[in-house]
Order: structure tokens, then sequence, then C-alpha cells
């Protein structure tokens, strides 16, 4: 699904338009600017569109970045970022061949790819999931065990993670209740736990005077990828240079916010268009530094994903009976693209 965009030089159309005032005394100098016009023009953008998790969001800043400094242009794409949300399938859409690139957790394309989708992840931006559980402060909770008993605990439903923590820990399926995206059940009741993304409730929470405490879901060994950016195995292997262009703009783009991120903070404000603040940005820049650039990503590289981890994840769906076995991790993602 490739289209062609091409670039003319102003300067060459200019060059043209003073000449040709000249009223052709000079042909061959005409015939020079025409031949310069034409060389200009020969450069060319493939367009692409990528579609990310959620709303416009510091979490998604590798690939703003890249956007905002141009990063896409001189890997020659011309790049188009839409927007995730609750009502959006960015699986659905790569797909169906709307999208070339698609966003979503580790898990998510395990059982995308259980379910017949053909999809083969390329880098990830997180070396952990986000992911975890929040309860309130005045509880002395120092794992997940501690949240078994009487926790009433919010998580959206067929979450993978929610089926490892009630097969490894001490929490029972019966204290599972379905989140719908609103916090108001999860703050009048002192004894609920809920699901959040270290960068995003805890803070929102705390400004609104509601003390949490948190347990993130990699503590519990649940192996889980976080933000993977994934295309089909069709647009993969028919375009190989391309995905490794994109991966190269990505990629250059999170290692410029680890240098400046405040840089990057107004252009995500304008586009996400709602009342995120530069503090709530800077909080989250600080929450999510180790899992972007920690781990594997210490010695690999931003976006580094390796075939035992994502074989540690087949393995423990597979034992939870989410996935069929037969899966291997060669089969659903790609090491190439990092260098």
């Amino acid at each position: 699904m490739k289209k062609q965009k091409v670039l003319v030089s102003v300067t060459g159309l200019m060059a043209v338009a003073v000449l040709s005032a000249c009223g052709g005394e000079n042909d061959t100098v005409e015939e020079s600017a025409q031949a310069d016009e034409t060389e200009n023009t020969s450069a060319e953008l493939t367009e692409m569109t990528q579609v990310t998790s959620w709303f416009p969001q510091i979490e998604s800043a590798g690939q703003y970045m890249a956007d905002m400094e141009g990063y896409y242009e001189e890997e020659g794409i011309d790049m188009t970022t839409d927007p995730g949300g609750p009502e959006v399938s960015s699986v659905s859409i790569v797909a169906s061949g709307n999208a070339e690139i698609g966003m979503a957790q580790g898990d998510e394309v395990l059982l995308a790819i259980e379910e017949g989708i053909p999809l083969v992840a390329v880098m990830a931006n997180f070396q952990q999931s986000l992911q975890g559980i929040m309860y309130h402060g005045e509880h002395d909770v120092s794992d997940f065990d501690d949240l078994a008993g009487d926790f009433e605990i919010f998580t959206s439903a067929g979450a993978g993670y929610w089926e490892y923590l009630v097969a490894s820990t001490d929490i029972e399926q019966e204290q599972n209740a379905v989140y719908s995206g609103d916090q108001s059940a999860f703050v009048s009741n002192s004894d609920a736990a809920s699901q959040m993304y270290i960068t995003s409730e805890p803070y929102y929470l705390d400004q609104e005077g509601v003390d949490v405490g948190t347990l993130l879901i990699s503590d519990s060994g649940y192996e889980n990828y976080g933000d993977v950016l994934f295309t089909t195995e069709e647009f993969y292997e028919e375009n190989p240079e391309l995905v490794q262009a994109y991966v190269d703009a990505t990629v250059r783009g999170w290692e410029q916010f680890q240098e400046d991120p405040e840089s990057v903070y107004d252009y995500v404000h304008d586009l996400a268009d709602n009342d995120s603040s530069t503090d709530q940005m800077e909080y989250a820049t600080e929450q999510m530094d180790e899992h972007v650039y920690g781990g594997d990503a210490v010695e690999n590289g931003v976006g580094y994903m390796s075939e035992e981890r994502w074989q540690q994840l087949i393995d423990q769906l597979t034992e939870l009976g989410v996935i069929e076995s037969g899966m291997e991790a060669s089969d659903v993602f790609v090491s190439d693209f990092i260098d």
C-alpha cells in the first residue's frame, strides 16, 4: 500500500520563472535550469501511516520527536500518525491495510497472531510494560500477594496479565471487577485496586488529593514488552528496507528525546488538544525512563527485543491456556532492525 509524494524544489521553480521572464534569450541556460529542476524533483517520499495505542501523549515521544524533527522524512517517509483510544484497534487497522504500523502490548500481538492475524513485531518502545495495579496508600502492600482477600481489583476483561496474577499469586479470580475507564469506583472504595499506567493515573489522582501506591506488572514476572510496534508479515516481507527506515527514524526520535525531552512537550500538547500539562509530561518522562533506556536497551539500544523474552511470554500464555502450544518466538518478531 505505497503511494508516492513528489517534493518540488522551490529554488528550481524560481530559476525557471526568472529565465522565462528573460524572453528566452538564452535557450542553453533555460534548458540547464529545467534539467536542474528535473533532478530536484526526483526525490520522493513514501506515504506511511502508524497508529498509536492511545490519544497523543508523551509515552509515544519517540514517534512524535521523529515526526517533529523530520527524521521520517530524512528516511524517505511521509508519515501520518493517527491516535489510538478506547474504541480504536490498531491490530484491526493494520490487518485491514489502512495503516502500515500499529502499536500494542506484547501479549496483545501474540493474541492477534493466535487468532490468525499475520503480524510481526519490529521494535518495542518499552522493555517492560508500563501497566500496573494501584491501591489506596493507606494499605500496607509490598507485593501482589498482599492484594489477596478483600480487595476488589478492576482490570480490563481478558487481560493476559490478570490471568497470570491469578495463577502465580494469592489473588483469586473472584476478586476481579471489570475496568470501565472511570476511576470513580476506585476512588470511592478504599478496598479497591485498579489497573493503571505508571505514567498517568497516579499523577492525576495525586492532583485530586488521592494517595495511591503502585505495583508494576513486570515485577510479578510477567514478561510483557510495552508498546510494541508491529506490521503485517506481508508488508515486512515486501518492504524490509522501508521497515528498517521506519525503525531507524523512531529509534533516533527516542535517542533525541533522551537528550532533550522538553523540546517535544509543546508539540505533543498541541496534538493532544486537552488539559495535558508540562508537569504531567515531566512526571511521565521520569517514570518511563528506565523502561525505554534500561534493561536490554542498555547494551543493545532502544527498541531491542530478544528471542528469549518473547519465548518466555509465549510459554507463560501457553501455560495459562490463553494461547495454544506451538507458537515460536521466531514467528512473531524480527530482531534484524535494531543494530
